[in-house]
């Protein structure tokens, strides 16, 4: 039975949800090198003590957009790896699956992370990379994916190709079809790990 919360609890939760929604506000708004703590304060009504009660850092807005995605893909990844279907389907619809967060997210939103500044991409042992390697480690074991590379290096080379795909979705204002490009470009890399052998 999960606990109820207390009002100061509530209100405290609230606090640190509408600094965040702010600050991604303001992020979208001015672009998150664009923008400061005393800006994200001011516009949740909160002193700037009470933001760093909730975040060490603006950087720390972004660390929450990502454990929100990690969530998101811990959510719906089970369902993928439970499909009774090759692992290069399970890849291609992992990847669907990183085109609808980004589409969920907004092109405001997205355009802001997709910079060279943020390091959160290339943060390794998060659980949206370890999902898409425990498919690859599968695929590897059931002699469908070459044994040649390590998972997680075929699981970096193919967020590489994600993220450009979806800067170039960016570039275009929203105005490409991630879905189909996705689906296109990591269907033609991931075909290019698969076993030979077979």
């Amino acid at each position: 039975m999960a606990e109820k919360l207390t009002n100061r609890a509530r209100q405290a939760q609230n606090t640190k949800k509408r600094i965040y929604q702010c600050g991604i506000g303001l992020m979208q708004q001015h672009g998150f090198e664009n923008i400061t703590v005393e800006q994200i304060a001011k516009k949740s009504k909160v002193s700037i003590g009470t933001f760093y009660h909730y975040f060490q850092s603006k950087f720390d807005l972004l660390v929450e957009i990502y454990r929100q995605g990690d969530d998101f893909f811990l959510e719906h990844t089970p369902e993928i790896i439970g499909k009774d279907v090759s692992c290069l389907e399970k890849i291609k619809d992992y990847f669907l699956l990183y085109a609808k967060l980004s589409l969920r997210d907004g092109i405001d939103s997205v355009r802001n992370l997709y910079v060279p500044t943020n390091r959160m991409f290339i943060t390794h042992g998060r659980a949206m990379q370890d999902l898409l390697i425990e498919i690859i480690k599968t695929g590897q074991e059931r002699g469908e994916i070459t044994n040649t590379l390590l998972p997680d290096i075929i699981s970096e080379k193919l967020f590489i190709a994600a993220r450009g795909i979806i800067f170039d979705w960016c570039l275009h204002d929203g105005e490409s079809d991630l879905m189909t490009d996705m689906e296109d470009i990591i269907g033609r890399l991931s075909t290019s790990y698969l076993n030979k052998q077979q």
